[in-house]
């Protein structure tokens, strides 16, 4: 689902940043989805009526929350969606941990 939006989002994207739109949109799904779960839950039990909007607010405000919101900001996570700058020196001097592995480049980063 996360892969499928996000992939969606990136061949539509016009003005709009699409980490923002994807979260929101994503958060949204997941409510619906937990309002609805909410629901056929609530058809089964014998309470009253503030109960059965607690459990059905309670349960699509989770679903969006965990795997909406959290479950989005762990996928954009992994991705990398920094821009790469035009100086690629620049680059390897902000993250020295992609920098090579001889010694006297992480002597001269953590020197600098």
């Amino acid at each position: 689902m996360y892969k499928t939006l996000w992939n969606q989002l990136a061949q539509n994207k016009k003005k709009a940043p699409a980490p923002a739109v994807f979260l929101a949109l994503l958060t949204a799904r997941w409510s619906a989805a937990g309002i609805l779960a909410g629901l056929l839950v609530c058809l089964e039990l014998q309470t009253e009526l503030m109960v059965k909007l607690t459990v059905i607010l309670c349960t699509g405000g989770y679903a969006g929350l965990i795997p909406g919101f959290f479950g989005g900001i762990f996928y954009l996570y992994r991705m990398d969606l920094r821009k790469p700058s035009a100086d690629p020196v620049a680059d390897l001097a902000a993250e020295p941990e992609k920098a090579s592995a001889d010694p006297a480049s992480l002597i001269y980063f953590h020197n600098n």
